[in-house]
């Protein structure tokens, strides 16, 4: 099931998932664990889902899944960029800042909200009214998420990393050098790429490229003319990025504007 909730908020949800998913989050959301169990790795740290885990998302974080108990049933309600931003903005949280934590306490009185949305969203024929407080609620529960500082546990990015990636996800569209990114994690070259892998599970460059292909699903999705896309995030020309959408998303750029390639790949490519 894939659609569209209110403006700016979508909803994704997966029967039976058992291929082991590894991807790069395009959008900030909020995933719920229905049933199964697995392992993931997400940006460094180790994470089990079990029925009833939330976990929150955010732009260019790095997710394998590494092995399931059982296949998995989930729901990912994703949220635009400007829906986060306008509820920062309200609520005076500022526009900076990072998720400070991916697993969300079940004990956490901010947990209800999000719970709440995704069971909103699976009921029969939702008010229309019902639904925006419940994105509304949600929101704003995810946004006081963002800007704290993170806590100090063995499972947060290093600095030096964690720099290199706000660098790739700020220049998707521009020419990146090595030197560049090295300056401005402020580390060497060699060390960074070793830690970059490392910590994330992708060298550099294959982050940069699965990130511009994160951000060509948004495009495609929001309506841009496949052949206005690949300028857009940073890619060559239209050949390249074909070639590289079709090896990541798993279907063509043209058919995944079109929705076939959403329905059938949707875990791997969109969310």
């Amino acid at each position: 099931m894939l659609g569209s909730i209110a403006p700016g908020v979508h909803f994704l949800r997966v029967w039976k998932a058992t291929e082991l998913y590894s991807g790069i989050k395009p959008h900030y959301g909020v995933s719920l664990t229905v049933d199964g169990r697995s392992t993931s790795r997400i940006d460094g740290g180790s994470y089990t889902e079990a029925p009833g885990t939330i976990l929150l998302k955010q732009p260019g974080q790095m997710q394998h899944v590494l092995d399931r108990e059982s296949p998995g049933t989930f729901q990912l309600v994703s949220f635009d960029a400007e829906l986060i931003e306008a509820s920062r903005l309200a609520l005076d949280h500022g526009l900076q800042g990072r998720l400070a934590a991916v697993h969300v306490d079940p004990r956490d009185e901010r947990v209800e909200p999000l719970r709440r949305l995704h069971e909103v969203i699976l009921s029969v024929a939702p008010d229309r009214f019902a639904v925006d407080v419940a994105v509304a609620a949600a929101v704003a529960a995810f946004t006081s998420f963002l800007g704290a500082t993170p806590r100090a546990t063995g499972a947060s990015v290093r600095p030096n990393v964690r720099r290199a990636r706000e660098f790739l996800l700020e220049h998707v569209a521009e020419k990146v050098t090595l030197d560049d990114l090295a300056d401005h994690a402020r580390t060497d070259k060699f060390h960074l790429c070793r830690e970059f892998s490392r910590e994330l599970g992708l060298p550099p460059y294959a982050f940069l490229t699965r990130a511009r292909i994160a951000r060509a699903c948004i495009l495609l999705r929001h309506g841009v003319a496949p052949s206005e896309v690949a300028s857009r995030v940073g890619f060559c020309d239209q050949s390249q990025m074909h070639r590289h959408f079709i090896r990541v998303v798993g279907c063509t750029p043209g058919t995944y504007a079109g929705g076939r390639g959403r329905r059938r790949s949707g875990v791997r490519a969109a969310w």
